[in-house]
């Protein structure tokens, strides 16, 4: 396993050379293709990436909690995230 993730500028690295295409032009795409999936799940549609997974988006309720270094009942607000749920291919690959 890698002992550090993959930053932005390792992606734009990795694209360009694979592509043959400049760092500018694979910049570009990523950034293009980041700004197109959470416009797609913010707007409550699921972004389906073949091979990779879906990204979709979750609501969560308002509900209670507790403070956990003070004990005291707190209310948590109801929010919105992004889910990944990754492909039966990345699935078989990371659990052979």
């Amino acid at each position: 396993m890698a002992k550090t993730p993959a930053t932005k500028a390792d992606m734009i690295d990795k694209v360009a050379k694979d592509a043959g295409i400049s760092k500018v032009a694979a910049k570009a795409a990523l950034e293009s293709f980041v700004d197109m999936c959470r416009k797609e799940v913010k707007a409550g549609r699921s972004f389906r990436v073949a091979g990779l997974g879906t990204f979709a988006l979750k609501k969560s309720k308002a509900r209670k909690g507790v403070n956990p270094a003070t004990g005291q009942p707190i209310k948590i607000k109801a929010s919105k995230r992004m889910v990944f749920k990754m492909s039966s291919a990345v699935k078989g690959q990371l659990n052979k």
